[in-house]
């Protein structure tokens, strides 16, 4: 069977066709450009796409190839990593749209004994992003310590991947609709839909409008599950749900949904403007940002809102982006806040389907009105 995948499957073969020809992989800064004097030297590569088949690629100029720690005797030179590479570049780039596959370069895998586009991901929380897609045998040249790292790979050629998923209540969050709100608005905004294919679905910018014009605000009142409040306060303190539930409501309710207030980078200076917790510091900007990069890091390294989170955020692996101009970069433990700012810089909210996940309904409890929006994360 022919071996077929889009861009983003093809690209995890692209980076381990690079790291086995360069030796090294270098980390990036905030913005995903490399900083020069900070790298891993690249010993051996490991792969293991079927259980107790463990393959192991030592760099060189000639590629050695194990299995199970015994030599395959097949060897490799290493500026064939490097043609194959730049080859699958080219077809990376011609097709930008579906799957697709190709004779020579699947021919050259099974060569190497590669026969999945995705080795199985291990789903692990000591892994960045919770699971390792390649594991790397590297040396730090500033410490000299030889270390395993999983690591996540991911590329700006694929679909901008979810974060942070949305899981109906576990990532509700209750608002309480003040303003001219009454049982025949809350009827009317709940019969607003859209036709999304053969079906209705909640119209989320429509209902947000409809009670806009009529007059009403939100107020956030909690998160609806205990543990996603737990989570919350772990990971940045006891005002952190509201100060995440104003962000939100820059989102949907200032932004109304849309792509243009998605960026959390926007949705902290609306934060910072309003002042949720009520710091009476002079520099509240750095405060409120520490608060949102340590939560997008822990979410990152595992944490979520439906299961008890231990709030370690200690990890042993990283997280590799190939680039659209086929360079590759890595971000691991060691730079902790560069990954930070760089998960700032380009996350956004999204808005994933109400019906789904239970949020947008207007509801009455005890003689008021409530409504809740959800949260989704994902790179923009």
């Amino acid at each position: 069977m022919a071996l077929t995948g889009n861009r983003g499957e093809w690209a995890e073969i692209y980076i381990f066709l690079k790291l086995m020809y360069d030796r090294v992989v270098y980390a990036a800064d905030k913005d995903m450009n490399k900083i020069d004097d900070v790298f891993l030297k690249i010993i051996e590569i490991i792969r293991e796409e079927h259980k107790n088949r463990v393959y192991v690629y030592k760099t060189g100029d000639k590629v050695h190839i194990f299995l199970n720690n015994s030599f395959t005797g097949i060897e490799i030179d290493d500026y064939v990593f490097l043609e194959k590479q730049e080859y699958l570049l080219d077809l990376m780039s011609v097709n930008k749209r579906g799957n697709f596959s190709d004779y020579d370069m699947e021919e050259f895998l099974s060569l190497i004994q590669i026969t999945k586009l995705k080795a199985p991901a291990v789903k692990s929380n000591t892994y960045f992003g919770g699971t390792q897609d390649i594991t790397l045998s590297v040396v730090d040249p500033r410490s000299g310590v030889n270390q395993t790292i999983g690591f996540s790979c991911k590329s700006d050629f694929a679909g901008r991947a979810t974060l942070f998923n949305a899981s109906k209540n576990n990532t509700n969050f209750i608002y309480e609709i003040t303003g001219d709100i009454n049982d025949s608005i809350m009827s009317e905004t709940n019969g607003i839909f859209r036709k999304r294919k053969d079906k209705l679905d909640i119209a989320i910018g429509d209902r947000i409008r409809f009670l806009k014009e009529a007059g009403c605000d939100i107020e956030f009142v909690s998160t609806s599950q205990v543990n996603a409040e737990r989570n919350l306060v772990l990971s940045g303190g006891i005002e952190f749900p509201s100060i995440l539930g104003e962000a939100l409501k820059y989102y949907f309710w200032i932004g109304e949904g849309s792509v243009k207030y998605a960026p959390i980078s926007q949705a902290i200076d609306y934060v910072i403007e309003n002042n949720p917790a009520k710091y009476k510091y002079n520099d509240i900007y750095s405060v409120y940002r520490k608060k949102f990069s340590d939560l997008l890091y822990n979410m990152f390294t595992g944490m979520r809102l439906g299961a008890s989170w231990d709030g370690k955020s200690s990890v042993n692996g990283g997280y590799i982006v190939m680039k659209d101009d086929g360079d590759v970069l890595a971000y691991h433990s060691c730079i902790t806040d560069e990954f930070k700012e760089f998960l700032l810089n380009r996350l956004g909210f999204e808005s994933p389907s109400a019906s789904r996940h239970e949020y947008l309904d207007v509801y009455k409890e005890n003689g008021k009105y409530y409504i809740n929006l959800n949260l989704q994360i994902r790179f923009i």
